[in-house]
């Protein structure tokens, strides 16, 4: 169920000028009470507050109507907080009003299995123009109009860090937990069953919205995964976006057949999509957090040298660990630099990166080395270490760096780790509010970091291009018809070879025999040694049932082989229609890699690049993408498994053609795109030669689905 959200639409969501509460009440143990209180308590005018109840004249010192439709002035959001039976009533109510956006709090829909219902809610909002957020919602928190239309302990603190939750629970327990870090948030929105607006519309919303720098997400699932793609791709180039994606394990589904597919978890797609789309993901609520703060305070760096700072060895070797696992480059410190960091510490001390100034570090040594660090232009970004000691006040380190920070231009982006009691939190609060972001341990404060690098190098990612190329699409569609109008859920191995080269993915000969005296002839034809293969469309992985011999070298081989294929199958799969076999040219070894596809129901079609052979699963060297793949992404696919070092010429061995399988990868991509009727696609092995040769698909399976 899609609803395009805009600025415009979602403003009186969540920057309302006027609120009504239906359902407000006099009883304190009541939602409807605490709502209304909630909503004086935070600051928003009592003038431009209207409690709705036909039983009460007054609540909390306000007079209270009978309906929406007796408020005296326009409203922009009225908060529903009656029980789910007589939503509807009061929503046909806000419809006549002209009421421009509601929040339903009420429970007792989808979530329940009252599905009709809450179509009929989405149905009468739409036809009044009106956005609808929730059912089942906590309501909603936006700290620049002070409102508190929720039943949250209370208003978040004012800050640029929007945060979109799936959880009621998670929000509320968020609030205080935020409040007590100190971070501030522009706004705080329960999503619920997103039976109108979702978190896309709210994402495309805190796009545009001044008050908000960072859009945080507490994702269980998107209903609609083209759109997120999408969108998001077009927010993160504006601002970053973070998700804490919840449910990533899988229960396995016994269906799935193809390499891929049984790889391809929902779970891997959400990831594929969050990289190409530029999107952040978190691994718990802290990081996502952490990270948010960072990217809301620090700005971007130019380019990729780090340098760390620290007072205590220890720490400096658990910051490089951290910054090795969070793709951080770490500086060799040039000879020049060195001696000007000299100034600032013991003899003892090292300029080697980590720069170690000592436990005897000061306020002055800690600013100078860092004033010193972001007025090199070799130096790209700085992770600032401090174990309190004895002989320094943590606030008065703080001072220093800030001070050092300042003079500079605050151009280059620095994070710190106070490392401490009680008296380093104060520190950090105050760094990160002077631009600064500050943590309470080295991983926190890399990892940070981390986060701003992956962010501004996909800021950096040129522009993605997409090749023409030539394909035969009605012939690969008269394949595929035929095989869906019997019933079939897979195309044969000659099938699927013939659709393979429609699309220009290159596969060998493979005429189909019936007899051995056939099959004898054909191999004489093409010469010694062959390979003789199963040809059925129920048979998808033919080693499984003996249906496949290879390097056969003479016509007794053949006449062999052929008769042990036919026992075995007829033995080990005695349901599968044998068409015949296939006898093809003995193919050259080469590097095996897989490329396949599976449709994730929520995304779609899903390629997969990696290690092939009959070890895929077993070895899970697999790289993911959301289709359409681009060019550059399927570069990307490649680099990020460890078969690409075999590619690119591991000890002596020549490159492979590289430029070849991201052909393929391409070729699949646009195949699965043309053809929702595709489930899933194993080009599996793929033999890959030395560079200039191309590659071969040695075996192409593909099923399909009405």
């Amino acid at each position: 169920m899609e609803s395009k959200g805009s600025y415009e639409q979602l403003r009186p969501l969540l920057r309302p000028a006027t609120v009504a509460i239906i359902g407000a009440s006099r009883s304190p143990e009541k939602i409807g009470y605490q709502v209304l209180k909630n909503l004086l308590d935070g600051g928003f005018p009592p003038d431009k507050v209207f409690p709705v109840n036909p039983k009460a004249t007054e609540i909390l010192g306000l007079k209270c109507y009978p309906s929406v439709k007796d408020v005296p002035i326009d409203v922009d959001l009225a908060v529903i907080v009656v029980p789910a039976k007589i939503v509807p009533l009061v929503l046909k109510d806000c419809a006549e009003k002209g009421v421009k956006a509601v929040a339903i709090i009420s429970a007792g829909f989808k979530e329940v299995g009252n599905v009709e219902a809450e179509l009929e809610l989405v149905k009468i909002a739409r036809s009044a123009g009106m956005r609808l957020l929730g059912p089942n919602i906590v309501g909603v928190c936006d700290t620049v109009e002070s409102v508190n239309a929720s039943f949250c302990q209370g208003l978040p603190l004012k800050g640029e860090i929007a945060f979109i939750t799936q959880s009621g629970a998670l929000a509320i327990g968020l609030v205080g937990w935020t409040v007590l870090k100190k971070i501030g948030l522009s706004d705080l929105v329960s999503i619920g069953n997103k039976a109108d607006v979702n978190e896309v519309d709210l994402m495309e919303f805190f796009a545009e919205d001044p008050y908000t720098k960072v859009i945080t997400i507490y994702l269980e699932g998107t209903d609609d995964g083209r759109r997120f793609l999408e969108v998001s791709k077009r927010v993160t180039r504006r601002k970053p976006v973070i998700v804490l994606k919840a449910g990533k394990t899988e229960r396995t589904i016994a269906a799935i057949k193809s390499h891929t597919g049984s790889l391809a978890g929902s779970d891997v797609a959400y990831s594929a999509a969050f990289k190409q789309a530029g999107v952040l993901r978190a691994s718990n609520f802290i990081e996502l957090f952490n990270w948010a703060v960072a990217l809301a305070k620090a700005p971007l760096p130019r380019g990729e040298n780090v340098i760390i700072i620290t007072n205590g060895g220890g720490a400096g070797v658990m910051a490089t660990d951290a910054a090795s696992e969070c793709g951080l480059k770490l500086m060799d410190i040039p000879a020049d630099l060195a001696e000007k960091l000299r100034r600032f510490m013991p003899p003892f001390g090292s300029t080697l990166n980590p720069v170690d100034l000592t436990g005897m570090a000061t306020r002055e040594w800690y600013q100078g080395a860092l004033q010193v660090a972001l007025e090199d232009p070799r130096v790209d970004a700085v992770i600032v270490l401090y174990c309190h000691t004895a002989i320094t006040s943590p606030l008065d380190i703080a001072d220093g760096l800030i001070e050092a920070y300042r003079a500079t231009g605050a151009k280059k982006p620095v994070v710190a780790a106070f490392i401490g009691g009680v008296e380093c939190e104060e520190a950090y609060q105050k760094l990160t509010e002077a631009g600064i972001p500050a943590y309470a341990s080295p991983e926190e404060a890399v990892s940070a970091l981390g986060a701003i690098y992956q962010y501004a190098r996909y800021l950096r990612k040129p522009e993605r291009t997409y090749p023409s190329m030539e394909v035969d699409r009605n012939k690969a569609a008269k394949i595929i018809h035929r095989a869906l109008s019997e019933g079939r859920r897979a195309l044969s191995p000659a099938e699927a070879a013939e659709v393979a080269l429609a699309y220009g993915i290159p596969v060998p000969e493979k005429p189909l025999v019936t007899s051995e005296e056939e099959a004898v002839k054909v191999a004489e034809e093409l010469g010694y040694p062959v390979v003789l293969e199963v040809e059925s469309p129920q048979i998808i992985h033919k080693t499984e049932v003996g249906g496949i011999k290879v390097n056969i070298k003479s016509s007794d081989e053949v006449v062999k082989a052929y008769r042990e294929i036919l026992d075995s199958v007829k033995k080990l799969a005695p349901e599968a229609s044998i068409r015949g076999i296939i006898v093809r040219k003995m193919i050259p070894q080469g590097k095996e890699v897989i490329v396949g596809m599976h449709r994730d129901p929520v995304f779609g079609p899903v390629i997969m690049f990696g290690a092939g052979g009959i070890l895929v699963e077993l070895m899970r060297d697999v790289s993911f993408r959301v289709a359409p793949v681009s060019l550059e992404e399927a570069e990307e696919m490649i680099k990020e498994t460890r078969i690409h070092a075999l590619l690119k010429g591991f000890r002596g061995e020549p490159e492979s053609d590289i430029e070849s399988i991201k052909d393929v990868i391409l070729r699949v991509s646009r195949l699965a795109l043309d053809f929702p009727e595709i489930s899933d696609i194993d080009v599996n092995p793929l033999f890959v030669y030395e560079k200039g040769k191309g590659c071969t698909a040695v075996d192409v399976k593909i099923m399909i689905q009405k």
